[in-house]
């Protein structure tokens, strides 16, 4: 093999590279885990795409490899999607199905059958997300209706059903979070309103929430720190935040009152 034949397939390796990043989405409701998992996957990618481009025989060699561990399917590939990470094994049998020319050679065939199998995935990921956040919807109605009644209880069940379809929703954790604050139920409030914040950490109404439950169950400290997250996050909502600090004081303090005229 020649230099021009080298410098051939080294400028398709490169380009294949790119292909594979410009195909690597990443769902704009993941959580941050996976986001982490998909920009680590981006990060190798790019690795093999440089190492291609040097001008180290050694070094090319090396991006090499790894390229056609990725595009001869001997790697295990982690396609992101919203709630887990999903892994597709590609191998040669799966590859050789593929209806390809019978004149393409070996790489050919398993780089089309690599993009192939990645817009497929694609397709059926964004299928199976409007699915579940249909479902997720129908349940969470179910749920409001529940909550409206004061059946909090059963708004728990329905907004728990709603949070298995889909989790990367702040206003289902937020929704059950209330039905539990309303149940008095404010460590089970406490962790919804945690998960609500991995998914949005400016939410208000989870920030909102935390220091109602904090202040419930008599932790100043917490209270008041989860006031100024709210305040520095939300600075166009200070006076609004504000308001809300007043009014839990004066109902905190009405609570206490009435219960001392009970006793």
């Amino acid at each position: 093999m020649d230099k021009t034949e080298d410098h051939d397939i080294l400028k398709n390796k490169i380009t294949e590279g790119q292909k594979i990043m410009d195909n690597l989405s990443v769902d704009k409701h993941v959580t941050e885990e996976e986001f982490q998992n998909f920009m680590q996957r981006v990060t190798e990618v790019e690795k093999i795409v440089k190492k291609l481009a040097s001008s180290n025989p050694e070094e090319q060699e090396h991006g090499q490899i790894l390229a056609d561990e990725i595009l001869d399917g001997r790697a295990m590939e982690n396609i992101i999607c919203d709630d887990t990470e999903v892994k597709i094994k590609m191998n040669r049998t799966v590859i050789n199905k593929c209806s390809i020319n019978e004149n393409s050679t070996d790489e050919e065939m398993s780089k089309e059958a690599f993009m192939k199998s990645v817009e497929k995935d694609a397709k059926e990921r964004a299928e199976n997300r409007k699915i579940r956040n249909e479902r997720a919807e129908t349940l969470k109605t179910i749920g409001n209706g529940a909550f409206k009644e004061g059946n909090y209880e059963k708004a728990v069940t329905y907004y728990t059903k709603a949070l298995e379809q889909r989790k990367d929703s702040t206003l289902l954790w937020n929704n059950r979070a209330l039905s539990y604050i309303q149940l008095g139920l404010f460590e089970k409030a406490l962790n919804d309103c945690e998960w609500a914040l991995k998914v949005n950490n400016t939410n208000l109404k989870a920030l909102l929430n935390s220091a109602k439950c904090y202040k419930q169950l008599g932790d100043e400290t917490k209270y008041k720190e989860y006031i100024l997250l709210a305040k520095e996050r939300n600075p166009h909502l200070t006076n609004f935040i504000n308001e809300f600090e007043e009014s839990l004081e004066m109902r905190v303090k009405y609570q206490a009152s009435s219960v001392n005229n009970i006793n």
